[in-house]
């Protein structure tokens, strides 16, 4: 990692998204699905739109807040770890929404913020709940990426990567290393957002 930056302890929630809205920096108001807004992770937003609510924290704060890169979340996720969860080699129970998780949402849909335990960074829903845009373009693998975690701009960047893995997929696929693509113009009920500040 080449520089230190922050990463918000929780998934932008609806209420978070809808004061840019309010402003006029974000163009719509997401579809919550019919599960509610309020403090569950803001859903069904693009790439670009994702984009609109960092520009819109950076002209409101005077800070350089953006989305992460793929291995900044990943390092995020990982909170000092080197297991496939941060709390161990299993998905266990009560740990993430994820299906056959074990918590009240799983495979049925995304839970409020902050309900289940903060890894050792104080992140919580690093894993499951709602996958998460990354800057990085999507490439197959990590060969060629750049070693300082900067954002990967070759590849495919019709494709971002996202992390994370949902109250939708199986436990494997919210593990640390778990990835997946999604066509950066389409919006699913599946993803949502994290963001990073850059620090001095």
């Amino acid at each position: 990692i080449a520089r230190p930056f922050a990463m918000s302890r929780f998934e932008i929630t609806f209420d978070e998204y809808q004061a840019c809205v309010d402003l006029g920096a974000c163009k719509k108001t997401p579809d919550d699905h019919e599960w509610g807004m309020g403090e569950r992770p803001v859903i069904n937003i693009s790439f670009s739109e994702t984009n609109d609510y960092v520009r819109y924290l950076r002209a409101r704060t005077g800070k350089p807040y953006r989305l992460p890169t793929e291995a900044e979340w990943e390092y995020a996720a990982r909170a000092g770890t080197d297991t496939p969860f941060w709390w161990g080699d299993d998905a266990g129970e009560e740990f993430a929404n994820c299906r056959h998780c074990g918590s009240e949402w799983d495979g049925k849909s995304s839970a409020p913020v902050g309900r289940v335990a903060a890894n050792p960074f104080g992140l919580f829903d690093m894993n499951g709940n709602v996958w998460e845009w990354t800057s990085d373009c999507w490439n197959e693998n990590y060969e060629g990426a750049p070693p300082d975690a900067a954002p990967r701009t070759d590849g495919n960047c019709e494709r971002r990567v996202i992390r994370s893995g949902s109250w939708y997929y199986i436990a494997r696929l919210m593990s640390a290393t778990s990835r997946d693509s999604h066509p950066a113009q389409l919006w699913s009920y599946n993803i949502g957002i994290r963001v990073v500040r850059e620090l001095p």
